[in-house]
């Protein structure tokens, strides 16, 4: 495996982390334990809302308006089990049982993508190194986006400010048909730096994503939905989620205000790991608490980076704290609204638009 990443040992830097992770420590016996209580119930209803509508789509199917609806509706509520089931289950935030945390992450697998992979991606990878090229598989480069700023550009990202309209859309498309699948059979991703991968887990692959087809689109051609429909359906369904996913999951990392640091030829950062989580992530600034839990409290990304095992419930509380600390010790905190932050993504992407020079060397 690839020599890994390295960062700067600061003494500084960590006596910050102790004192800001006491800080928080001490404060958690004051969190509320009844929003615990409400996650899971928001996770119970998130669940039976899927299986509701998927099975009001069965019902209606002959009005194709309202098929189609229903199944957009269905790619939202994708995304919303993902940011509150998934993404909190991967961490063990939900249950004190790390095996129901497991159970739960089939979810995953029931809804297209695949728990297993995804799991090691975001936390061997991402959670370390974050922004890092050739490393954060979050930002795998590859295809007509150059997400990083040194990275050299070929030919089509001259257009990637226009392209990534009509290619973001399609993002839970690809992950769900493409990238999973390039993950488990292509030998130079990134997720083979840090895990091999079981047999069992290719042969889970196939059976839920064959699960995934079936629901979605054989069995209400069964019932009788046209093929046409049932696919077009189906198409709608991704596009929804990824749109909605995408807005989402951009805003705390990817943008021009944030760092895309470089390791040295012997894998060392030039910085600690705490000064890059908050180089390297953002919050986003949201005034409906509602809408924020409803998001799993998504926008509030640095606490997560730094607090992985504090559930998303108590971000708020963690972020003020966090804030408070950075603004008194000089360290950078940022926070944007949603707006700004992907307007920031949209000029990182055209900055990265580099003219292609005919005459350079082939990547």
């Amino acid at each position: 495996m690839e020599q890994q990443i390295r960062f700067i040992k600061s003494k500084d830097d960590n006596l910050h982390y102790r004192n800001l992770r006491r800080i928080v420590n001490n404060a958690q016996s004051k969190f509320a334990k009844q929003r615990l209580i409400n996650k899971k119930r928001l996770i119970i209803l998130l669940l039976l809302s899927y299986l509701g509508v998927y099975m009001l789509s069965l019902l209606v199917f002959e009005n194709a308006i309202l098929f189609f609806a229903l199944y957009s509706i269905l790619g939202l509520l994708s995304v919303l089990i993902f940011v509150n089931i998934i993404h909190e289950a991967a961490h063990d935030n939900i249950y004190r049982s790390k095996w129901l945390n497991r159970m739960l992450l089939y979810v995953f697998d029931i809804i297209g993508g695949n728990s297993y992979i995804w799991k090691k991606r975001h936390i061997l990878l991402h959670h370390n190194f974050q922004n890092i090229s050739g490393w954060d598989s979050d930002i795998e480069q590859a295809g007509p986006i150059n997400i990083y700023p040194h990275s050299k550009p070929s030919a089509i990202h001259k257009y990637q400010h226009y392209l990534i309209f009509f290619l973001y859309p399609l993002f839970l498309l690809n992950w769900i048909f493409l990238r999973d699948f390039k993950d488990f059979f292509l030998k130079d991703r990134i997720v083979k730096k840090v895990c091999s991968i079981p047999i069992i887990e290719y042969i889970k692959l196939f059976v839920f994503k064959a699960w995934f087809v079936f629901y979605s689109l054989i069995i209400p051609i069964y019932f009788g939905v046209t093929p046409i429909v049932a696919a077009t359906a189906l198409f709608m369904l991704l596009v929804t989620g990824g749109t909605f996913a995408m807005l989402i999951l951009l805003t705390p990392h990817a943008n021009e205000k944030n760092s895309f640091p470089l390791p040295n030829s012997k894998g060392e950062m030039q910085l600690s790991w705490l000064r890059h989580q908050f180089l390297t992530t953002n919050d986003i600034t949201l005034n409906n608490r509602i809408i924020g839990g409803l998001m799993g409290n998504f926008n509030y990304h640095l606490a997560h980076h730094l607090f992985p095992r504090i559930s998303a419930v108590y971000a708020p509380e963690v972020t003020a704290l966090i804030k408070e600390y950075a603004l008194s010790n000089g360290m950078d905190y940022n926070s944007f609204k949603i707006k700004e932050a992907l307007y920031a993504h949209y000029k990182l992407i055209k900055s990265n638009a580099h003219v292609f020079d005919v005459f350079e060397e082939d990547m």
